[in-house]
């Protein structure tokens, strides 16, 4: 399957981003050298095509496997959920469960992950794990420098928020849309509890995603007690594989209940403080048939980025684009410099300043 015109394009930053590292590093390109319209796919051959096949844009050459087809993934089991040494594998209509050898966890150089695609040995034994073709990551919480796979080949993440309790978390959603794009997903931005507002206040405090719609991230107001909404949102998650995803309390395991009631899975209330239960203490992918494949995550509270440094921040603010053709450094950080179009851009108020002030943030914190 060739590449799509988005996927050349993240590429071509992803191939920015490793010539920019190299320079830092010493590596034998010019600290000087910069990424072309003329230059670009040179580069690209000389780092690989192979990347733009499936591989996440983390994966070094070394790293990305050989291309499969889609025969090779329709035959392939689905992980279900993981465990220690083990993983639940849906396969041919039936569930096993599977050992996973030790020395194919250090082949992966990470986590077999719920939604990897593995070919089975006798006795239930996984044989290897077929190439990813998106991923969503998070660094570990005890050690910064290794990543910790949420889900792997999913079509798009629903990131379900709420307006109330507890309360929209917008540094959260710009955290998680950063780490879709990256690996590869498509974003949605579910909003339950709808039924704790009135009308008017619910059409004034969906104001606030706004700048989600005009970046053509897809909102979708629910709720999962009145079941208002929930069927657009499964005609967004039709035929494709779904990650939920979001804050403690959002109420990710009551829409799938919801959506199913024969999932029956656990829900708690929320705390005093309006923070939520970790009710979910494991990602788990559910099969609702007709080729719909849902996975429950747990519940966080803080996401950090993985493997992104600042050269690469603006590539995830799209509305950037067009207003820092005008700045007057062509390596501006629209954070410190003089005549920066993108500030005056803020003021103006055509780039919005939630926005802008979350670029900022992220840029302090990868300091």
């Amino acid at each position: 399957m060739p590449p799509t015109d988005r996927q050349l394009k993240r590429y071509k930053k992803d191939i920015a981003e490793k010539v920019r590292r190299a320079a830092k590093q010493g590596k034998g390109v010019a600290r000087d050298h910069r990424i072309t319209e003329d230059n670009w796919e040179d580069l690209l051959d000389r780092h690989g095509r192979s990347q733009l096949r499936a591989a996440p844009p983390e994966a070094s050459e070394a790293e990305v496997p050989a291309a499969v087809s889609e025969a090779d993934y329709d035959r392939a089991g689905i992980v279900m959920s993981v465990s220690s040494g083990r993983c639940r594998v849906f396969i041919a209509g039936d569930e096993v469960d599977a050992l996973v050898p030790p020395e194919l966890a250090v082949q992966q150089k990470s986590s077999i992950a719920v939604g990897d695609r593995v070919t089975l040995g006798e006795e239930g034994r996984i044989l290897a794990v077929l190439p990813r073709r998106t991923v969503l990551a998070r660094p570990d919480p005890i050690n910064r420098h290794r990543q910790r796979l949420i889900a792997a080949n999913i079509d798009i993440v629903v990131h379900v928020v709420s307006l109330k309790a507890p309360p929209l978390r917008p540094r959260l959603i710009d955290r998680y849309l950063i780490a879709v794009q990256r690996g590869g997903a498509q974003p949605v931005i579910c909003v339950n509890k709808i039924d704790l507002m009135d009308e008017g206040q619910l059409r004034s405090e969906l104001v606030s995603l706004t700048p989600y719609r005009d970046l053509g991230v897809p909102v979708i107001p629910c709720s999962s007690k009145s079941g208002e909404g929930l069927e657009e949102l499964r005609l967004a998650v039709l035929g494709k594989t779904a990650a939920l995803v979001g804050h403690s309390g959002v109420g990710k395991s009551s829409i799938l209940n919801a959506i199913d009631s024969r999932l029956q899975l656990a829900t708690k209330d929320l705390h005093r403080r309006g923070t939520g239960r970790h009710t979910t203490t494991s990602s788990t992918l559910y099969d609702f048939g007709d080729g719909t494949y849902l996975i429950d995550t747990p519940g966080i509270r803080e996401f950090g980025l993985w493997d992104l440094d600042r050269d690469s921040l603006r590539d995830y603010f799209p509305e950037f684009e067009e207003p820092a053709e005008s700045c007057r450094f062509t390596d501006c950080s629209h954070v410190h410099e003089p005549n920066c179009a993108v500030k005056d851009a803020v003021e103006e108020g055509s780039v919005r300043r939630a926005r802008y002030e979350t670029y900022v943030r992220l840029y302090n914190d990868l300091a």
